[in-house]
């Protein structure tokens, strides 16, 4: 049992390590290309499929059997072959014993009627004669119908009832002795399944016909057969084998083509056994002499060109080379892009391939270098299997680099259809130009020209076609994506306008602050803007308890420290449960999670601490969940959401105080560890802090401060629920033994 453990516990770790998943995944492209490139790659000499009009008459090369035709002929012949029959011996003691038991059964019955007025001793001029007469009869007439049904013989209440009651005895002897007469004479003869419903029928008549019995008897008499009767003959399995296998071996079921004989004509329709014919005789693409020097070299061709993009990754692009993700999403366009060659390569020398496809997606979905190395790779590939055609391989290098280029600065679906046209038109000059060289006529310049001018539309096409479901899929979020998101009528952001005005206003200017910082810093300012857009959708929830949004009286004031530190500090739970209701991206998602990292909520930290008198206040109580910040984007989005709320609510502005906050409230995050782990160097810091200068120096707009709070606030002192600088003040009014469980930094937001 532990080896068996031991052992699966090996396979798991096997199964589970990235490396040996990264090799599946690529063997398994590896393979699906080959087949890809191979069987369309492969010569041919006639390409016809079931249904197909014919443009050559074919014929034999050789005598040759059309099996399709044989196998009908034999299959037929077989099923033709009755089955072969033998007398069942037990048949005929076993209806003889049925209808003497059914017989036996009625005297029974009727003599237990006799019995049971017998034991009562009543006579036929007894007063209570009759009714235990009936009784006794009903009693008899259910004990036969029972027993009736265990010999699977039907018979209704009435005939039964007939046969107890009414019957006499001459009558039911005379009906016993015509029933085992006509049962006896019917067995006697062959009786099968298919003639069995002719015998019964035969017994019906033989009953009418007889004048010794009543109708009542005649009636029964036919159910009985119907019951009674069956067949005396049984099916002799092996003889009946052997007779079939014999008509279907039968060489008159061959069908055969002589040497030089016609198989299909010019404009014949090819049927399944022309189509068997032809693959038999290697007039199709077949497997039947199959080439594997050919085989071999396409293989060799996808390992080095494979080999070409690992050594790339691994050496310019590592993020993508150890991500399982986006490693699948690789090999996934790659084998779209392959399965649509396949299909499209017979047409205009494959000119109409869209091998833009892979080139665009990669560019927009990954990255533009790998998008080029990608392009140049499916480009060779594709030449195989149109056996090296050079107008579609310089195209497809030259153009696909382009259309890599177009797609990269593209942040809208709009620009990128204009950039589809133009990628048509870059097509067809470049088309005209190879065929000038190659001195080429009129017509075919025109037609190549339509054909990649199509191919640039429809590239483009398929692209934004595919674009949505491979960024939902993987998880990516593009530009366009995050340019959607950002839109002012996306739903979200429409009710958090409606039902939190202030939280709204702020976030359009934290989104402000946001881009023009992450653009300096060279990080994803689109991403940054987005996160900002939806970093307090989680105060939907309680819009009414964020000072943003209060018109009137502040409902913290009727709330004890504790419950007000958990009311705020619950918004970004609350606003990631909020986004995946939306379904906005897991990005988005931790952008609104990390936003405050485990923060302090300094106000309502100092509040509990006065007054709980002196008792203990845990400062974790009053920190945020977190996690801190894990990537640039969501680190800037913390302080600009902590910079936007402080100058906000600063009373008198001026350009030396703004930057003096602004570079405290860095500090004071710096120090307090919330930047630990988004990779933000010092230098970095300065740029972003340089970048809220340059945003802020000319906003002065007014914020109404957070109520006063009696003894506790001072009236310059910045504390609401988004406030948490020049607490010094606060500090101060604390009594020694709670200020020794401070923190370094505290919250804002």
């Amino acid at each position: 049992m532990k080896k068996a453990k031991k052992g699966e516990n090996k396979i798991s770790k096997i199964t589970n390590n990235f490396a040996v998943q990264r090799s599946f995944m690529v063997i398994i492209t590896i393979l699906i290309a080959f087949i890809i490139i191979e069987t369309g790659a492969q010569p041919t000499k006639y390409k016809l499929n079931l249904g197909d009009v014919s443009y050559d008459d074919i014929t034999a090369p050789r005598d040759v059997i059309n099996e399709v035709l044989t196998e009908e002929n034999r299959i037929s012949a077989r099923d033709n072959v009755e089955n072969v029959t033998k007398e069942d011996s037990k048949a005929f003691v076993q209806v003889i014993y049925k209808q003497d038991d059914f017989f036996k059964a009625i005297s029974n019955a009727r003599t237990s009627v006799d019995k049971r007025m017998k034991e009562l001793g009543l006579s036929q001029y007894s007063k209570s004669y009759n009714e235990y007469l009936k009784e006794a009869r009903k009693t008899a007439a259910n004990s036969l119908s029972d027993r009736l049904n265990d010999m699977s013989i039907s018979l209704s209440q009435a005939q039964i009832e007939y046969l107890i009651s009414t019957v006499t005895d001459s009558e039911l002897e005379a009906f016993e002795t015509l029933t085992k007469q006509l049962i006896s004479r019917s067995m006697s003869e062959v009786i099968t399944e298919s003639n069995i419903d002719i015998h019964i029928q035969n017994l019906f008549n033989s009953y009418k016909n007889e004048q010794g019995i009543n109708d009542q008897l005649k009636s029964i008499g036919e159910q009985l057969s119907k019951s009674i009767l069956r067949t005396n003959q049984i099916v002799d399995e092996e003889a009946t084998e052997k007779k079939r296998q014999e008509a279907y071996n039968d060489e008159a079921n061959i069908v055969k083509i002589k040497k030089g004989s016609r198989i299909i004509s010019f404009g014949d329709i090819v049927t399944m056994d022309k189509l068997k014919l032809l693959e038999e005789l290697n007039l199709l693409e077949t497997k039947s002499r199959y080439d594997y020097l050919f085989s071999l070299g396409i293989l060799a061709i996808l390992l080095f060109l494979v080999g070409i993009v690992a050594i790339f990754l691994r050496k310019y692009n590592k993020k993508i080379y150890k991500s399982r993700k986006e490693l699948l999403l690789l090999c996934l366009i790659s084998v779209i892009i392959l399965l649509i060659a396949r299909y499209l390569f017979p047409y205009y020398h494959g000119l109409l391939i869209p091998v833009f496809v892979g080139t665009m997606l990669t560019s927009i979905l990954l990255n533009f270098e790998l998008a080029v190395v990608i392009n140049c790779i499916l480009t060779v590939c594709i030449s195989l299997l149109l056996r090296g055609d050079y107008k579609f391989l310089y195209m497809g290098l030259v153009c696909g680099v382009i259309s890599a280029f177009m797609v990269t600065k593209a942040h809208q679906r709009s620009r990128l259809s204009m950039n589809g046209l133009l990628l048509g038109l870059i097509n067809a000059v470049f088309i005209v130009f190879i065929n000038f060289i190659e001195k080429s006529d009129a017509t075919t310049i025109l037609t190549e020209s339509l054909a990649v001018f199509i191919n640039g539309i429809v590239s483009m096409v398929l692209t934004i076609g595919l674009l949505p479901f491979l960024e939902s899929a993987f998880g990516i979020v593009t530009p366009l994506k995050l340019l959607e998101l950002s839109n002012p009528n996306h739903p979200l952001l429409k009710k958090l306008l409606m039902e939190a005005p202030g939280t709204y206003h702020h976030s359009l200017m934290v989104g402000n602050l946001a881009e023009v910082a992450a653009e300096d810093l060279g990080a994803n300012a689109l991403l940054a803007r987005a996160g900002a857009y939806f970093h307090d959708v989680g105060k939907l929830k309680r819009p009414d308890l964020f000072t943003e949004n209060q018109l009137s009286e502040n409902p913290h004031e009727r709330m004890t420290p504790n419950v007000s530190s958990v009311v705020i500090t619950s918004h970004t739970s609350d606003g990631v449960e909020i986004a995946t209701k939306y379904k906005l991206p897991s990005v988005i998602k931790d952008i609104i999670k990390q936003h405050h990292g485990t923060t302090l909520v300094a106000y309502f930290y100092y509040k509990a601490i006065k007054s709980e008198s002196g008792n203990e206040v845990k400062q974790e109580d009053y920190r945020y969940e977190g996690p801190n910040p894990q990537t640039r984007e969501a680190a800037i989005v913390m302080l600009s959401d902590s910079v936007e709320a402080a100058v906000r609510s600063m009373s008198n502005k001026t350009e030396e105080k703004i930057e003096a906050l602004i570079r405290k409230i860095i500090k004071d995050k710096l120090d307090d560890g919330q930047l630990n782990k988004c990779q933000l160097t010092l230098a970095d810091l300065d740029t972003i802090a340089n970048s809220f200068i340059k945003v802020l120096s000319g906003y002065f707009h007014a914020r109404e401060q957070y109520p006063d709070v009696k003894n506790l606030v001072k009236k310059d002192i910045f504390i609401e629920e988004k406030g948490e600088y020049n607490i010094e003040h606060i500090k101060n009014e604390v009594s020694d033994e709670a200020r020794k469980d401070g923190g370094k930094k505290v919250d804002n937001n």
